[in-house]
């Protein structure tokens, strides 16, 4: 019995002693968290309104400063039909080409003898003398002036006529254009030049080279009016 006094008698006394610990110990009020810097603190609406997104990479960010490079297939230009051709293209001529000489026929020489024509030619000579101004002409391999010749006058509608000479080898041409030998004097007649020289053979035994320049010309005077010797 004594003990079970003693023993409340304690714990009355140990209650006691807490609730005065309890009573005199003031309240610790939590410490409030540094406010951040001006600097630091985001703006409320700017909270609200952006959404939170992370910082972009340094790849990221040399892709958006660099600009975009144009697209290839735009550069190069378009290889179409009406790209031209290059210089090796045009300028080169095709091996299989066929060769060319020019040709013309004048007797601008009776122009300056008009005393000697006989009356009845008179309006067969053109105002300059020419009958073919400078032409063009291809040819085949191994052929001669007076292929040529014949050729020329045929496709342009020009009177030729000939003679063949056999002993020589030869063609002689008597007239073109209906102007013949001696209808301008007794030294008239047609002649023909190569390349600025007078040939002293016939023109069917001449052949052709690639580029020859080949004229004939009416002379009145045994060639000395036009620069030659005796007719062709």
């Amino acid at each position: 019995m004594k003990t079970a006094k003693r023993l409340c008698a304690a714990l009355l006394a140990l209650a006691l002693i807490f609730t005065l610990a309890a009573c005199g110990t003031p309240a610790v009020e939590p410490t409030p968290p540094p406010a951040p810097t001006q600097s630091e603190a985001p703006s409320p609406d700017a909270a609200r309104d952006v959404p939170a997104t992370s910082a972009p990479s340094e790849t990221e960010r040399q892709e958006a400063e660099t600009p975009a490079e144009p697209s290839k297939q735009a550069e190069a230009p378009s290889q179409t039909a009406d790209t031209p051709a290059s210089p090796d293209e045009t300028d080169t001529p095709s091996e299989n080409a066929a060769p060319t000489c020019t040709v013309s026929i004048s007797c601008a020489a009776i122009l300056e003898n008009p005393d000697w024509l006989n009356a009845e030619k008179a309006d067969l000579i053109p105002a300059d003398g020419v009958l073919l101004a400078p032409t063009a002409v291809e040819f085949t391999e191994g052929e001669s002036v007076f292929d040529v010749l014949k050729r020329v006058c045929r496709e342009n509608k020009i009177h030729m006529e000939f003679s063949e000479t056999p002993v020589y080898q030869s063609a002689y041409i008597e007239g073109i254009g209906n102007l013949y030998e001696f209808d301008c004097g007794e030294g008239s007649g047609w002649m023909y030049r190569v390349n600025g020289e007078f040939p002293n053979y016939g023109c069917s035994r001449y052949t052709l080279a690639d580029g020859d320049t080949v004229e004939w010309v009416y002379t009145c005077d045994f060639g000395a009016d036009v620069g030659g010797g005796l007719g062709a």
